[in-house]
């Protein structure tokens, strides 16, 4: 979930981008952006990254232009992330050349 959620406040759409986000970097890494086992510890996790693993920290091959993308989507503030889903389609059309 997206922190917004956890903390129960009003959201909108860009939960849907941070959840894109969390699922592209498990399908490229393997591992979860914030592993933990409650949603208390996962918004700590979210808000204080001192030990979040940049995707290409686990996998190398990723290209850095997808990385970003990725990374934006994961913004724990949602006004940093993507406006709109065009947006980050755009960003990863250009990342992986399509």
């Amino acid at each position: 979930m997206a922190p917004e959620q956890l903390r129960r406040q009003p959201f909108d759409h860009r939960v849907d981008i941070f959840a894109y986000g969390v699922t592209a970097y498990e399908l490229l890494t393997g591992q979860k952006p914030f592993a933990a086992d409650t949603p208390a510890e996962i918004l700590r996790k979210q808000m204080n990254r001192s030990d979040f693993a940049p995707p290409r920290q686990l996998n190398p091959h990723i290209p850095l232009a997808l990385e970003k993308t990725i990374l934006k989507a994961l913004e724990h503030d949602p006004d940093k992330r993507h406006p709109i889903m065009s947006v980050l389609v755009h960003e990863l059309k250009t990342a992986l050349y399509v």
